[in-house]
């Protein structure tokens, strides 16, 4: 009998172990899931998270014109807009459905901040918006940069890469003959986009804003809100 009585409390205080390890555990999952995030809960910014966007931000990456990543310190990891655009998202991604296609999300929302961070390694108009006088419409949420895939998240060709200033990377353009395909898919992508209502500049095929005034609309800055994320240095900036 205290053979069995020891057995049956040693097995009772495992499970009443494990039973608190697993409440926990599930309670910490439920509780990620469902905390808000910083930036949609403090801007008026919206995350995109449909499958016909792929994620893949330059800033994130080392192959870019600053060459080494540096959104991360931001706490920047994923596509952002302004609420005010997102019914354009929306439209967008019907248009990328019918079309059996993709799109490639090469930048969205771009901290205020960051544009310091960018002109002080950069500063150069022709590459990038003064953050000292208007700053950028990414920096307001109302501009992407975008490119295509197709369905299995192949990226399609365009004439250059992104943030490749060069005359190539003009929607005038014209390709050489065995590029023909490379300026088909920068015209597919304007139409797209006009259709999903941005509009484009005439330099870089892949930049597509709001479209009308947006002068009302304010360049927002993260880095000084309590809860952020951010880990740049304030030398880093100015």
């Amino acid at each position: 009998m205290k053979k069995f009585l020891s057995v049956f409390l040693s097995t009772f205080i495992i499970v009443f172990i494990v039973g608190i390890f697993f409440k926990r555990t599930i309670s910490a999952q439920i509780e990620t899931e469902i905390k808000p995030d910083f930036i949609e809960e403090n801007f008026p910014l919206v995350k995109i998270t449909s499958p016909y966007f792929i994620n893949d931000l330059s800033y994130n990456k080392a192959e870019n014109f600053i060459h080494h990543p540096f959104y991360y310190k931001f706490g920047i990891n994923d596509c952002y807009v302004h609420k005010d655009i997102y019914p354009n998202m929306q439209k967008l991604e019907t248009i990328l459905k019918e079309k059996n296609l993709r799109a490639m999300m090469f930048d969205c929302f771009r901290p205020h901040e960051a544009q310091f961070y960018m002109w002080k390694l950069n500063p150069n108009p022709k590459f990038l918006a003064n953050p000292y006088k208007k700053g950028s419409l990414h920096s307001k949420g109302l501009a992407l940069d975008i490119g295509l895939a197709d369905a299995t998240g192949k990226k399609l060709e365009f004439a250059t890469g992104v943030d490749h200033f060069v005359l190539a990377s003009s929607h005038d353009y014209k390709c050489k003959p065995e590029e023909k395909i490379k300026c088909d898919n920068r015209a597919l992508l304007k139409s797209i986009m006009e259709q999903a209502g941005f509009r484009s500049i005439k330099h870089e095929w892949w930049h597509y804003q709001k479209t009308g005034d947006t002068s009302n609309y304010p360049l927002i800055s993260i880095c000084n809100h309590p809860n952020s994320k951010c880990s740049v240095k304030p030398e880093e900036l100015k």
